[in-house]
């Protein structure tokens, strides 16, 4: 998984903020608990300074990333390559029958899509989950803005049949419907994507699929959705005041910040005017595991699967 194009966050503002309100929420005293006031409020201080302590080591490692935007996925996907960056990535779903995540994902596409179109992964990254689509469509074409994932998605799967990868900007509508006027009708796979962009690349986006899909071809969405803060997520992921996971660490140091994206984002990117809502329901992204030997992360995630109107 990468962008399809250049974005730009802050994690370091939006985690000071979320850090300043949870600390004082944690530090707040509760009526209801004043037949116990030393333990209850011991343990607020306790989750107060906790707080403050993650969000100090976010920031700090928040400094580490590009400073351009645009570079941020080819800088990630060139260090994975080249070992400065040793984590586990941390959206790779694990691989063959173990992940029910992508068992499902792919089910649900095999019933709701025309399955003698191709399909197009956008945001591809290494190649991993395109690789998996190849049992369910007759040809996979990988797409991701960053040519250092796709040269790794080569090398990793060069000799798989009917897949194949290329580096563009899903974002910029000419680079699309050059891919549309070459492809024909197409399906559409897109998994994290959507959340880490602002919503002027959103819509942009959402464009190019529509240009990808033509008069047949669905689009299957998966995106993170966690709700609460950019803490809960980290939080929710393992990260403390002390301790924050490598494959967590790794991503904080060098990608743009996860966000929400569920059916309320979806309706304002995906309009009821313009899209067709076939299906749509929570699910969990399945990361690797966030400790060596434990079981793989979840995410809290939405899927939906949408067809243009004509």
């Amino acid at each position: 998984m990468s962008g399809p194009g250049p974005e730009s966050t802050s994690n370091a503002a939006t985690l000071a903020e979320a850090a300043n309100n949870a600390a004082k929420h944690d530090a707040a005293p509760q009526k209801a608990a004043t037949h116990h006031t030393a333990s209850p409020g011991a343990g607020r201080a306790r989750r107060a300074a906790d707080t403050l302590r993650l969000v100090g080591r976010v920031a700090a490692l928040s400094l580490h990333r590009p400073r351009r935007p645009d570079r941020r996925w080819d800088v990630f996907w060139r260090g994975v390559a080249q070992g400065s960056l040793r984590e586990p990535i941390i959206w790779d779903a694990a691989p063959g029958v173990r992940n029910e995540e992508i068992r499902q994902h792919l089910h649900t596409m095999a019933t709701m899509m025309d399955t003698s179109l191709p399909v197009v992964d956008l945001g591809c990254g290494n190649g991993a989950i395109s690789h998996r689509l190849t049992g369910t469509f007759p040809s996979v074409l990988g797409v991701d803005v960053s040519p250092e994932a796709v040269a790794a998605a080569h090398a990793v799967h060069a000799h798989v049949p009917d897949l194949s990868f290329r580096s563009l900007d899903a974002t910029q509508a000419a680079a699309v419907s050059g891919l549309a006027r070459e492809l024909g009708d197409a399906n559409v796979f897109v998994r994290g994507v959507f959340h880490v962009l602002s919503r002027r690349r959103q819509a942009r986006l959402a464009a190019s699929i529509k240009a990808l899909l033509g008069t047949r071809g669905r689009l299957y969405l998966v995106e993170t959705n966690v709700p609460g803060s950019a803490l809960s997520y980290l939080r929710g992921l393992g990260a403390t005041g002390d301790r924050i996971p490598g494959p967590l660490r790794q991503a904080i140091s060098a990608l743009p910040k996860p966000g929400h994206f569920g059916a309320t984002q979806r309706a304002r990117v995906f309009p009821a005017s313009r899209w067709t809502l076939l299906g749509e329901g929570p699910t969990v992204l399945k990361t690797v595991p966030m400790q060596p030997g434990g079981p793989p992360g979840s995410i809290p995630a939405y899927w939906a699967v949408l067809v243009p109107k004509p």
